[in-house]
């Protein structure tokens, strides 16, 4: 579901005559927070969501994420080892401690049962699930990690974007979205559909990038004080293939827009293992997630929520 785009100056030229629209309310009450290379981030008046604009093609998010799985080459060299780690699964694999941090917390609301991984990738955490008593369907658009996912570890799996899939409804217990929903062009959408597929009482559990986190608190203020001319530490945050950002406050009212209760919304830091570092940079990296936690700004957001086993005034 996930091109590193040179569409500055084509996009640019049309943004100056076209006002961006919030992806997730879909109002045009907006500002720019920041100018960057590529693309703008914006912030929606209306709901607080953050997003990228002008956003890319979709051809040109299919051709990067080929070239991703492939051989790591993107925009941030520093998700060179990120993507090669998907191929991966021994124990010490920095994948499946995530996948195992993820299940254990899944654990505490549910215990097996039909599994629905939309964004499944190579695999791994459906591959891992299973010792968990889930049975899974995995479903992705990257043709190699879904080879790789059938073929390591035989797994069902179906290529396509997930909106255009018909998929039963009420027809699973838990849907999962590792690092999906911030690459949506229509999040709103997203969600319901996810909720659709869901028994009454099943689990979503989702997680994305944290807008408030502390890189941005940092290198936020830095652009700012000068005029935008030092924007590379935002450059390492904000990527062409990422749409959304969310915070706690906008994450938790897009899923429960949806029909959903909140059972646990968290922050959570990177693995900075399955990142390409300088070991100086990595230290650095390492105290900054360090200080982050006791002010509550780690880089990453999970949340875990059920629908409810009535009908809401869920907004589709």
């Amino acid at each position: 579901m996930k091109a590193d785009a040179d569409t500055r100056g084509h996009a640019h030229a049309a943004t100056a005559v076209t006002v961006p629209s919030c992806l997730v309310c879909e109002s045009r009450r907006t500002r720019r927070l920041y100018e960057l290379s590529r693309f703008d981030i914006h912030c929606c008046a209306a709901c607080g969501q953050v997003f990228l604009f002008p956003l890319p093609s979709e051809a040109q998010i299919a051709e990067l994420f080929a070239r991703l799985y492939r051989d790591g080459k993107g925009s941030v060299p520093e998700l060179k080892d990120y993507y090669a780690a998907c191929f991966n699964a021994s124990a010490t694999s920095p994948v499946v401690r995530t996948s195992l941090s993820w299940l254990q917390a899944i654990a505490r609301h549910a215990a097996g049962g039909r599994l629905l991984d939309i964004g499944c990738g190579t695999g791994i955490f459906c591959h891992t699930a299973r010792s968990f008593g889930w049975r899974p369907l995995g479903i992705d658009e990257a043709g190699q990690a879904l080879e790789f996912a059938r073929s390591e570890y035989d797994l069902e799996v179906q290529r396509g974007n997930f909106e255009s899939l018909d998929l039963e409804a009420n027809a699973f217990d838990l849907v999962t979205m590792w690092d999906v929903i911030e690459h949506s062009r229509a999040p709103r959408r997203l969600v319901a559909d996810a909720v659709r597929c869901l028994r009454p009482g099943g689990l979503l559990a989702v997680s994305t990038p944290n807008q408030r986190n502390m890189m941005e608190a940092v290198a936020g203020p830095l652009y700012r004080l000068t005029g935008g001319r030092l924007r590379g530490p935002l450059e390492k945050f904000y990527l062409v293939e990422h749409f959304l950002y969310c915070t706690p406050a906008t994450l938790r009212r897009l899923l429960t827009d949806a029909g959903l209760e909140i059972l646990e919304l968290r922050l959570e830091s990177t693995d900075l293992t399955r990142l390409t570092l300088h070991p100086l940079v990595r230290l650095g990296l390492q105290t900054l997630f360090l200080v982050a936690r006791p002010l509550g700004l780690e880089n990453r957001l999970l949340a875990i929520a059920r629908k409810r086993l009535t009908p809401s005034a869920a907004v589709p």
